[in-house]
């Protein structure tokens, strides 16, 4: 029947009255006021709710993630200032042993010389008192074949022994001399 009046109503060319939409306005105004009032009462606070803890729970480890930072950071700050204080302290370390090690060599180097000086000087001492012997030894008969010697380029045999010994002392005198 509804069929028939729509039919004839289309047909008039007349606006078409719907009894459904008026009622249909103030009802969906009603659900959208009530569905509304569920999702801003209801659903909402949880939503705020579930973001408010994940947003401190990443807040929260953001700021865990900072500290962690900085601690790791003063870590790394005290790491590198025991390696700059352990190479300062290897380095006076190595200079001090450098310097021992010099101080070492120098006593060593004086304790070679002086030992060096008083060889050298025993052995000057010993040649000086070896020169001494073979000059008294050789002397006398240095002096004897001095002696026959002028006397065969002179052509005079020595006379006697007072002349003789005249000439030893001033052969004597000449090697004293030298």
């Amino acid at each position: 029947m509804l069929t028939s009046v729509l039919a004839a109503q289309a047909d008039e060319q007349s606006p078409i009255f719907n009894p459904v939409a008026l009622i249909e306005v103030p009802l969906g105004l009603v659900m959208f006021v009530i569905l509304y009032l569920v999702i801003a009462k209801v659903v909402a606070p949880r939503f705020e709710k579930l973001y408010t803890e994940r947003h401190n729970r990443i807040e929260g480890r953001v700021d865990e993630a900072e500290t962690l930072q900085a601690q790791a950071q003063q870590a790394l700050e005290r790491y590198q200032a025991e390696i700059a204080a352990t190479q300062a302290e290897a380095a006076g370390i190595r200079d001090e042993a450098r310097a021992e090690g010099n101080q070492v060599l120098a006593e060593v180097r004086a304790q070679a010389k002086a030992q060096a000086d008083q060889l050298v000087a025993e052995t000057r001492a010993d040649l000086e008192i070896q020169r001494a012997q073979v000059k008294q030894e050789l002397e006398p008969e240095v002096t004897r074949i001095a002696v026959r010697l002028a006397g065969r380029v002179l052509g005079e045999p020595p006379a006697d022994v007072e002349a003789d010994a005249r000439r030893r002392g001033t052969i004597d005198r000449f090697l004293a001399e030298r």
